[in-house]
């Protein structure tokens, strides 16, 4: 029998299928060879931006600062590319003083002290100031509004910045299509009000799904607010399926991003020709409690309506109780029809964690429309089983259960296997 695999903890989980079972599509890709040197990279990005002039052109000593930078949740190597403009604002004169770096954290914790060092390293972080985001803050400052009225508000050393960098890395994103580009300021540094109510008002309709900007609602306003709150410049890293620097883009934040999504597009899209009765994917990059759930926005893209998803998950942080809590009660109390259930909510602007971020309450509509049109079996040793059955998932505690389970609930299948289900951008060729 041929031996499959997913990626997980740090290498591959191998595995065969029954016979009778038939793989449609064992998505994997091939390793991209060429110039993995970070520093040429950066600097030829920042020596040709797109829609843009060099900084050095469109900069003087007399200006302040404000870079946008992501967390630690992305393995892109913003500490390299930070270091290197940095010097590049040195070299045009520009004082360390006049230079913020503001985390964009969105509604995120901020990092620690120990942290930010391990994150951006010692020298940036003892030699400039650093800035944890806080969307609660109350001096953050209005600069646009949501097509619904509400205020939208960032924080106050960006705002008052002459010249506002992004630095982000491009990636499918359930909601906004892609990551990088316009996010890195909205919602990465504003105000928890207004994230919030844009998360609900969009998320997963409007044409807002996973590789989608043409039509996404969610990302149309993520762009127009960070255009009219004034960032000028992004650097943004492409991601390729290892979760690697596959290249890198910067100037414009619109033009730059969508020339960089196009080769993201390039090499993590992948053909499937139609939906399967068994999808087969791993959480990989992801690992952290809430985020493990993104892999079913691909998955839910090319298995067959009533079909089952087994999702192989590491998880290096617990899933929060208050989030296990949320959907356990959502489902008991909406299970007939979740999806209904969930926009109805949404639309009332409603949280299904009362307390809870967007980010974590879009993780659990998620997990919610997952098992609303899937049966979806979790291996994992790292969350207890009890958990998973209350977040409605079957839990299997290794491969050979999940199969059996799955070989109950749909024999002979029609399968897809997807080892790294946090990087691929599935285009299903009979839709």
């Amino acid at each position: 029998m041929e031996n499959f695999f997913v990626k997980h903890r740090q290498g591959k989980l191998t595995f065969s299928l029954p016979s009778g079972w038939t793989v449609l599509t064992f998505a994997t890709f091939d390793d991209h060879p060429g110039d993995k040197d970070v520093e040429r990279i950066s600097r030829r990005a920042l020596n040709n931006p797109i829609g843009s002039s060099p900084l050095k052109c469109s900069l003087s000593p007399s200006d302040t600062v404000a870079i946008l930078i992501e967390d630690h949740t992305r393995k892109s190597p913003k500490k390299a590319v930070l270091k290197i403009l940095l010097d590049e604002l040195a070299a045009i004169g520009i004082a360390r003083e006049n230079i913020s770096v503001i985390v964009a954290l969105g509604t995120h914790k901020g990092l620690s002290a120990g942290e930010l060092k391990s994150v951006y390293g010692d020298e940036a972080v003892e030699g400039y100031t650093f800035v944890n985001h806080d969307c609660y803050a109350q001096d953050l400052v209005p600069v646009a509004r949501l097509k619904t009225g509400t205020i939208v508000k960032i924080n106050k050393k960006v705002h008052d910045a002459s010249f506002k960098i992004g630095v982000g890395s491009i990636f499918p994103h359930p909601m906004n299509g892609f990551g990088g580009g316009g996010k890195i300021l909205y919602p990465g540094v504003s105000d928890f009000d207004s994230t919030l109510e844009h998360h609900l008002k969009y998320s997963f309709r409007d044409g807002s799904h996973l590789g989608a900007l043409e039509g996404n609602r969610f990302y149309e306003e993520v762009s127009d607010i960070a255009k009219t709150a004034g960032l000028n410049f992004i650097v943004n890293s492409v991601l390729d399926h290892n979760d690697h620097l596959f290249s890198m883009v910067a100037g414009n934040p619109i033009e730059a991003h969508r020339a960089g999504v196009e080769q993201c597009r390039e090499i993590i899209t992948r053909k499937f020709q139609k939906r399967a009765d068994v999808t087969i994917i791993s959480s990989f990059p992801y690992t952290e409690g809430p985020q493990i759930m993104k892999p079913f926005a691909p998955a839910s893209l090319i298995t067959r309506k009533n079909g089952v998803v087994i999702l192989v998950a590491e998880c290096t942080s617990p899933i929060p109780d208050a989030y296990v809590e949320g959907c356990e009660r959502f489902r008991l109390k909406y299970g007939h029809n979740l999806r209904k259930s969930l926009f109805e909510f949404f639309d009332r602007n409603r949280r299904i964690i009362e307390e809870g971020s967007p980010e974590l309450n879009m993780s659990v509509a998620q997990a919610l429309l997952a098992q609303n049109d899937h049966k979806v079996i979790m291996v994992t040793r790292d969350i207890p089983s009890e958990t998973v059955e209350r977040l409605g998932f079957y839990f299997a505690e290794d491969f050979d259960q999940a199969i059996a389970m799955s070989a109950n609930l749909v024999p002979s299948p029609e399968v897809h296997v997807i080892p790294a289900g946090g990087v691929i951008l599935p285009i299903l060729e009979d839709n």
